[in-house]
């Protein structure tokens, strides 16, 4: 057990959140409005009517919900940044209540030994830089730069690791084209295509402005995809699954490739050149040099698996069988896509990865004992762990697990109706109740860490 825990000494075990999902106080300390403060307002996004102004009121409990952080026994802790606390107008003057909001989370976590991983962007973009053109505006990224470099200064004497951007496949796909998410537009073409790569500068330039300002910081872009994996181990359903992994789907913005080839390879995949000509009209000549940044980490968003297989020389995916297991969101529960999609991206991209999340949505209650009993959810967590130590043992060089979340939250369009958290939250009292995965993972962490300095 001494050699497990010499071998994870420097392993990030943690939990994930982003900032719209818990923090509330939306009318606090002169946070500005956020796309999703609109886009709650609209009538029929969100389950319910629900919107994000009081969430987990994180804002004013945040000591006590890092008391609970402590207990599990984490040593990492993702979470992001609200541009709009710190940037009520996007730019400009900075907030200074806001800036000491994040700077109270961050010494409380580095006082209990957690290191605090810092997203810059999970989807929450100042309403007064949406209504300037948004991702269409080229100007973004400079706007994104100033930003970052404002957190970088103000936080990275504490913070060492930042990733910039949470899911770009679901802020283009979600929130630019099918209009599921805010802002809720409904992008096609060549404007779709133009947002996409804005988007990659924004990347490019935080990274520059990281480097800039905390040259031993290290930095990160957070994937989601689906994790496709060969339904028979051979040579020929491996490469169908690894191209399947990275190839443009018919639903562009969705694809992987799209945006970390860019990132992480340095240019477009050619097939993206072939299938859109008229992409090089946007990108200036130091655009991809700008994108391409060096970057540390592969953070990589994974909640199931996609099997995949060859039937007459073709790649086919096999229909979901009846009955298999799902989710309180109807998302298929396999954890053999962890294990393959971690390794098809160390493969491609050459980075440590790091599982920025992996977590299983319910539809928890407080039983009459008083407890939150979710076997679902510890079996799923024990699942994806076992895979993922197979990937390490079998030559994957993993850097860390985050489960998502650690607090039931505001779930975005779903409201507060679905339920992802290690701890339960009574939306009406704010209640904390640590359900049955929450002692599981803690006792789990006990046998993976090193004797805790705490």
């Amino acid at each position: 057990m001494e050699t497990l825990r010499r071998k994870n000494r420097d392993f990030l075990w943690g939990v994930a959140t982003s900032s719209y999902q818990i923090e509330g106080g939306a009318d606090k300390a002169d946070r500005g409005k956020s796309i999703w403060d609109t886009f709650c307002e609209g009538k029929g996004n969100v389950k319910g009517g629900a919107d994000g102004k009081f969430a987990c009121d994180f804002y004013h409990r945040f000591r006590d919900d890092l008391k609970l952080l402590k207990e599990l026994g984490v040593n990492a802790f993702r979470f992001s940044l609200s541009w709009s606390r710190i940037l009520p107008e996007g730019r400009g003057k900075v907030n200074p209540a806001g800036v000491d909001f994040y700077n109270q989370v961050i010494d409380i976590l580095k006082s209990y030994d957690i290191e605090p991983l810092v997203t810059l962007y999970h989807w929450d973009m100042p309403e007064t830089l949406y209504r300037c053109g948004g991702l269409l505006n080229r100007d973004f990224a400079g706007w994104f730069s100033d930003y970052t470099e404002i957190a970088a200064k103000a936080f990275g004497d504490r913070v060492k690791h930042f990733s910039t951007i949470n899911e770009p496949q679901c802020v283009i796909g979600d929130g630019l084209v099918t209009a599921a998410h805010a802002p809720g537009d409904r992008l096609n073409g060549g404007r779709m295509r133009a947002a996409i790569h804005h988007l990659l500068l924004c990347h490019g330039r935080a990274v520059s402005a990281l480097r800039a300002t905390l040259p031993h910081a290290t930095a990160g872009f957070v994937n989601c995809a689906i994790g496709f994996y060969p339904e028979n181990e051979n040579a020929e359903t491996i490469e169908a699954a690894k191209k399947s992994t990275f190839a443009l789907y018919d639903a562009l913005p969705y694809s992987l490739s799209l945006y970390c080839d860019p990132v992480y390879l340095g240019d477009y995949p050619k097939e993206y050149y072939e299938a859109y000509p008229d992409t090089e009209d946007f990108i200036r000549p130091e655009d991809l040099r700008e994108i391409g940044q060096p970057c540390d980490f592969f953070y990589q968003n994974v909640y199931g698996g996609s099997p995949m297989g060859v039937k007459d020389g073709k790649p086919y995916s096999p229909p979901t069988k009846k009955g298999d297991p799902a989710n309180g969101l109807g998302w298929r529960v396999d954890e053999n896509g962890l294990y393959w999609i971690s390794k098809f991206v160390y493969e491609r991209y050459k980075k440590p990865v790091i599982i920025a999340e992996n977590g299983y949505c319910g539809l928890d209650n407080v039983c009459l004992d008083g407890k939150v009993h979710d076997a679902d959810r510890i079996d799923y967590l024990q699942r994806h762990i076992g895979k993922m130590t197979d990937a390490k043992k079998d030559g994957t060089d993993i850097a860390g697990y985050l489960v998502w979340t650690f607090l039931d939250n505001f779930e975005w369009t779903y409201g507060y109706s679905k339920r992802f958290g290690l701890v339960h939250v009574d939306f009406s009292t704010q209640k904390r109740t640590p359900k049955d995965s929450f002692y599981w993972y803690r006792d789990f962490l006990k046998t993976v860490q090193p004797c805790s300095k705490k």
